[in-house]
């Protein structure tokens, strides 16, 4: 994935990435509002040395209180230290918990030594900060003293003792809900991230291209129902321009020997196959194109339901050689456009489909028509269209929008070319309206496209 494929990822489930930031900044809020306050108090000390006539010790003192001010703050929070501030205050702690509360700094080249307690209670903190300031002097001076008849060289001055602060230092609620609106952003983008990492359904045209089979473009969704949406002559909605540059494209995959007989076939069912074949069928025939499109789905067909026409008698009716194609091939209305229906369904389609009768009827199609669209079973689940594909000039394979996946594509369209059958190409269908390339193009207007079919249309119907 590149950096457009990861904010294409966040665009889509930009609903997980809010959420989960309204959930981390809830999950900051509560935090703040379960957890105990917290008061800090912080006293200041200075040391010193006394003047005891040494005068080695005298010219060394700056540099001998410096190097021990950094061994006292390990002493300031040692149970010599806080055993009699326990006892003094009369905590119930031990002198390792209470040394979790107490923090000592002495910086570089100072004689300095800062003490912080953080309690619950303000006055404890400050109780328990000078107590401590007063016992370090005290035991400062037992560890100093070379005998117990000399007096400690060392002296502890406070500087600030300790005050009492309402104010508490923690929690802060602007940094929880800081912390935890950030945290929310980037589960956010992880999970829209995994899920887009882990969808392996076909969303763009480049994937199918990346898959092996040429791209003739995608259909964005219509209005839904029960019957496919039918283009209507003359139409400018995005499907209908959609569908006549698939129609282009189709001419176009073949320069020298345009493609005459297309088979329509999908992977699996419900990617919207029938509804290409019969949008197709109808956009060529508007074009000017002889066309004739066959319902050769024998298994589950849906052709003749959606365009309205008789299904009593057609393709297998003629296979059987119980009636001639001019009996039963129906013209539908004005357009143009040819329907031979599947008929009665046999017990055995595949073996029909792959007869001799079946190649002597594409034969005396091919010479009726411009264009034969034959709508075919899934390639996955039977061999129908697989066995129709290689009597065909090729296969038209019908991809559904972020439901087929990448795998079922791959194998469809290995078996088409386990049987030498050619791949003229891929449709992406029932894209979503954001995500369709038509978008932007009929935002703006396709007011200023010409209302009759383009110069490299001419050509190919005077073909």
């Amino acid at each position: 994935m590149d950096l457009v494929d990861y904010l294409r990822a966040l665009r889509k489930h930009w609903i997980l990435v809010v959420l989960s930031v309204l959930l981390g900044g809830g999950a900051g809020f509560g935090g703040y509002s379960t957890s105990a306050p917290v008061y800090r108090a912080d006293c200041l000390m200075f040391v010193s040395m006394y003047d005891t006539g040494n005068a080695a010790l005298l010219m060394q003192g700056s540099m001998f209180t410096q190097q021990r001010v950094q061994s006292y703050t390990s002493v300031l929070e040692s149970p010599k230290v806080l055993t009699p501030v326990i006892r003094e205050l009369g905590l119930d702690t031990t002198p390792r918990a209470l040394a979790d509360h107490v923090n000592s700094t002495a910086p570089l080249g100072t004689v300095l030594i800062e003490v912080t307690v953080d309690e619950s209670s303000p006055k404890l903190a400050a109780d328990v900060a000078n107590s401590i300031s007063k016992h370090f002097g005290a035991a400062v001076s037992e560890l100093e003293q070379a005998t117990p008849e000399t007096m400690s060289p060392v002296r502890i001055n406070v500087l600030r003792p300790a005050e009492i602060r309402r104010e508490p230092i923690a929690p802060d609620l602007t940094k929880m809900l800081a912390l935890g609106l950030l945290a929310g952003a980037v589960m956010g983008t992880g999970l829209a991230i995994l899920r887009e990492v882990l969808d392996t359904t076909v969303k763009t045209l480049t994937t199918i291209t990346d898959l092996g089979a040429p791209a003739l473009g995608s259909v964005p969704n219509g209005e839904g129902g029960e019957r496919p949406e039918l283009v209507v002559e003359g139409s400018r909605s995005p499907q209908s321009e959609a569908l006549r540059q698939i129609r282009t494209n189709l001419q176009f995959a073949d320069v020298d020997h345009p493609p005459r007989v297309v088979v329509v076939t999908s992977a699996l069912p419900g990617e919207g196959k029938s509804t290409t074949a019969v949008n197709l069928a109808l956009t060529s025939a508007t074009a000017g194109l002889r066309t004739i499109l066959v319902e050769g789905d024998l298994r589950l067909p849906r052709v003749a339901d959606y365009l309205g026409v008789e299904d009593s008698a057609g393709l297998t009716t003629v296979l059987a050689g119980r009636a001639d194609l001019d009996d039963v091939l129906q013209p539908y209305g004005d357009t143009g456009l040819s329907v031979l229906a599947a008929g009665p369904i046999p017990l055995n389609p595949a073996a029909l489909l792959g007869s001799r009768h079946m190649t002597e009827l594409l034969q005396r199609l091919r010479e009726r028509a411009d264009l034969v669209i034959i709508d075919t079973p899934p390639l996955l689940p039977v061999a129908d269209a697989a066995v129709l594909a290689r009597q065909a000039d090729g296969a038209v394979v019908v991809v559904r929008h972020a439901k087929t996946t990448r795998d079922h594509l791959v194998r469809g369209l290995e078996r088409l070319r386990a049987v030498d059958a050619t791949v003229l190409g891929g449709v992406l269908t029932m894209v979503p309206a954001k995500a369709s390339e038509y978008s932007y193009a009929y935002e703006y207007g396709y007011g200023y496209q010409p209302t009759t079919p383009s110069d490299a249309e001419h050509v190919l119907l005077e073909r």
